[in-house]
């Protein structure tokens, strides 16, 4: 099978590619992503690739950007699955694995060996939203390049098993409510975690938030980056007209005996302080424009000081009839 579309990810580092060595995978056409989590802090070694995915992306909190290794094709099989024999394939049923780097065990939610929680390392079912966005990047560009759907399936169980962590329920480890069966995964397409593939046991990514990566990638807008979603223009209205509170300027006349002012005083004090500035502004002009005509002139130093006086007190009437006309106006 012929490996169609771009092979490497942009901007990915291929210090760490084992596609062209002893592990390398299977030609592909890629059509689904499964996501792991490493539940390690640092990019780890796959035992020279014997284990790896196709890309991991390995999280730079501090400039709040995600840095991806690629160790195969986009279009070539990895081995970050187990594939149990007699089974259903897994590794090779063209699926892009993605293994990000950190936790999605809610027990490391905040701290982990000495480490905090987004400072040290994410945990992935509450990462912010610069990290999800990042994941989105890749999940949006193998749609644009290799049509892999813009799809996840909905449920993402928390990390748990129950043999280790009691009450634990439900537990995104071995035969989980959400683990698909061989006929639903020979059929899948668009993303889903290793909680979810069959032949195996792990319960990573958790409960990670995928949906909203998926709305990332699509572009859309949430009620979460838009205040205003539901409002109508009349609460609008109201919120804004209707405040009292709001502080006025400091360097305001009455705002010691006045320190909170309506709207409607905040915008003429702003129409005022417009007018002012541009009166100013009108007058350095024709000050400037007068002293430009004279550079060379004949005259002294009286009739150059009355000239300027003259233009800058006949630009200030002149730009106080405008404006108070243009007030009127409106």
């Amino acid at each position: 099978m012929a490996r169609t579309g771009p092979q490497k990810i942009p901007g990915a580092s291929q210090a760490y590619f084992y596609g062209s060595g002893r592990y390398s995978g299977s030609d592909m056409e890629v059509n689904c992503g499964v996501v792991h989590t490493t539940e390690g802090m640092i990019l780890p070694s796959y035992s020279s690739g014997a284990m790896a995915p196709n890309v991991t992306g390995v999280p730079d909190i501090a400039d709040k950007r995600i840095r991806w290794y690629q160790h195969f094709d986009v279009d070539e099989s990895a081995r970050a699955l187990a594939n149990k024999a007699g089974g259903v394939e897994t590794n090779t049923a063209n699926v892009f694995q993605i293994e990000l780097v950190g936790t999605c065990d809610d027990t490391k939610k905040t701290s982990w060996a000495g480490k905090r929680a987004g400072v040290d390392y994410l945990h992935w079912p509450t990462a912010p939203d610069w990290a999800l966005a990042e994941v989105a990047w890749i999940v949006r560009w193998l749609h644009d390049y290799h049509h892999v759907p813009l799809t996840c399936v909905k449920d993402w169980l928390a990390y748990g098993k129950d043999d280790r962590r009691p009450g634990v329920t439900p537990a995104s480890y071995g035969a989980s409510p959400v683990r698909m069966s061989m006929s639903a995964w020979r059929s899948f397409t668009g993303w889903c975690g290793h909680q979810h593939v069959p032949e195996n046991d792990h319960g990573d990514p958790g409960s990670l938030n995928f949906a909203r990566v998926i709305q990332l990638a699509k572009g859309e807008p949430t009620t979460e980056e838009d205040p205003l979603a539901g409002l109508s223009k009349q609460d609008i209205f109201d919120a804004v007209w209707k405040t009292d509170a709001i502080a006025g300027p400091e360097d305001a006349a009455d705002h010691k005996t006045n320190p909170t002012w309506q709207p409607q005083s905040i915008l003429k004090d702003v129409q005022a302080r417009v007018r002012a500035l541009t009166v100013a502004e009108a007058g350095q002009t024709a000050a400037i424009t007068k002293l430009a005509q004279l550079v060379g002139s004949n005259v002294d130093t009286a009739q150059v000081v009355a000239a300027v006086e003259k233009a800058i007190a006949d630009a200030v009437v002149k730009v106080s009839v405008d404006v108070t006309t243009e007030n009127q106006e409106s």
